[in-house]
């Protein structure tokens, strides 16, 4: 099919031509009965669930997106047949690429001119970690296409300046894990290690906010997500809530009810009242296994997990198929990359399954590495979990005002990061979040309706599991 190159290069800029992946379904017939399989455990494992979940949009959403999966998968299935490997195949998706690299550096300057140098690069619609992702996939994909040698050395640069501009741990990580994967199959992936250790170093050097980002620890308030997003599981077990209903239930926690993408919210375009009750549909819970879990229970989690291992054992021997869904996989650890729909990333994804499994998926294989990616995707609470406890803090004083600003002091807060919260029906998070051993200030919400509110005040150690809340004020207010 003469389209597929155009497609490529113009899917990255124009998302909605993904739309058409349902179209690609009868492609799925070219499958092994093993891959077959496994994509009919995954369908399966989100659309039963739905059935018997709380909300009544969940069936109909559940099967709207096992529809676009599949036919995404179709579509990576008929990509496979025009190409005799699969770096020709994903070779045109550099060049689209390439000019999201390019959109992304005009906007950010067309936004903020001459302090562009001190912002994290932004684009249009893509969210600063999902651009340094991209960035690692360029970066991969110069490594392993044989591109003509001009646009290659390009296109690795440009990926390489993407992703350490935007200061994206995740992306960085998904470039580390993605470029070890490919040294099992003695191909390029030291080229990628090399890079990435190379872009470590600058960021050493530059000394800059942004470039401080790739060496610290903390998880930037993801661990309210995975507190949330967990405790929907706990309540829905063998259901969850629904596919994109769990993010009704996330929504506010990192964000407002309602957020855009952070370039447009820096130009001062934030959502409209029209928009506001849709807000939780791309709120997410920040790591692929909770996810799964809250959306659509233990069984939606083995069945997302068995496609997974499925893609990764189909792509296993071909460095750049391998390499590119380990990327995926690493940032699932901490971010939901391949959630669809999207701004045409989560998209790649799939279509890089569809091209590894028409390679074949060996079953003993893929139970292997579903196996693997379940512990890589629970390490983070694993190794917090296994901490040791900081001892509690004492409130020195808090000043709560009618409206402006609040502030409280803690003695012994150090090692804790802090979060409050006004709640009534529902929680809202007053302002970012805050060392313990510092002053905190958080600004009260404008145009409250009156009434009786509850002023919470929570701190989550860094060294141990933060699904719970290690100290608890509450204070009645009210307005």
């Amino acid at each position: 099919m003469r389209f597929w190159p155009p497609a490529l290069v113009l899917a990255p800029l124009f998302p909605p031509l993904a739309l058409l992946a349902p179209l690609f379904l009868g492609h799925l017939r070219r499958l092994s009965p093993w891959a077959l399989g496994f994509l009919g455990i995954y369908a399966l494992s989100v659309i039963l669930p739905a059935l018997g979940a709380p909300e009544p949009l969940a069936f109909p959403l559940a099967l709207g997106r096992v529809l676009y999966v599949l036919g995404l998968v179709g579509a990576g299935v008929a990509l496979s047949r025009q190409a005799a490997t699969p770096s020709q195949a994903l070779g045109p998706l550099g060049y689209g690429l390439f000019l999201v690299y390019g959109s992304a550096f005009l906007a950010s300057y067309l936004t903020f001119g001459d302090k562009v140098v001190h912002e994290r690069l932004m684009h249009p619609f893509h969210n600063p970690v999902g651009l340094g992702f991209l960035g690692a996939l360029g970066v991969l994909l110069a490594i392993y296409t044989r591109y003509p040698w001009p646009f290659r050395l390009l296109l690795g640069l440009l990926g390489g300046a993407v992703l350490l501009l935007t200061g994206s741990r995740g992306g960085m990580a998904a470039l580390l894990l993605g470029g070890s994967g490919g040294l099992l199959f003695r191909g390029r992936g030291l080229w990628a290690l090399g890079l990435a250790g190379f872009l470590l170093f600058a960021a050493a050097s530059l000394d800059t906010p942004i470039s401080e980002r790739f060496f610290q620890a903390h998880l930037s308030g993801r661990e309210g997500l995975w507190l949330r997003a967990y405790e929907v599981f706990q309540a829905h077990p063998w259901t969850g809530v629904g596919p994109y209903v769990l993010g009704d239930y996330l929504k506010g926690i990192l964000f407002g009810d309602c957020f855009l993408f952070t370039l447009l919210e820096a130009r001062g375009l934030t959502c409209p009242e029209g928009l506001k009750p849709l807000g939780g549909l791309w709120s997410f819970a920040h790591n692929h296994l909770l996810q799964a879990l809250g959306e659509s229970g233990a069984m939606g989690a083995v069945g997302l997990l068995l496609l997974v291992g499925g893609f990764l054992a189909g792509a296993w021997g071909e460095g750049l198929l391998f390499s590119l869904i380990l990327a995926f996989v690493a940032l699932g650890v901490t971010d939901n990359p391949f959630s669809v729909p999207s701004p045409f990333r989560g998209e790649i994804f799939f279509l890089l399954g569809g091209v590894a499994l028409a390679r074949g998926a060996p079953p003993s294989r893929t139970l292997a590495f579903a196996g693997g990616v379940a512990l890589l995707w629970a390490l983070p609470f694993l190794y917090l979990a296994t901490r040791p406890p900081a001892p509690p803090p004492k409130l020195a004083y808090l000043a709560l005002p009618r409206e402006g600003v609040g502030f409280l002091r803690l003695v012994g807060g150090e090692g804790y990061r802090v979060q409050v919260w006004l709640c009534r029906k529902g929680c809202q998070r007053l302002g970012w979040e805050g060392p313990g051993d510092r002053p905190i200030a958080f600004p009260l919400p404008q145009d409250l309706p009156p009434g009786e509110y509850r002023l919470k005040v929570l701190l989550f150690s860094q060294h141990r599991l933060a699904l719970k809340p290690r100290y608890s004020l509450e204070k009645e207010v009210r307005r």
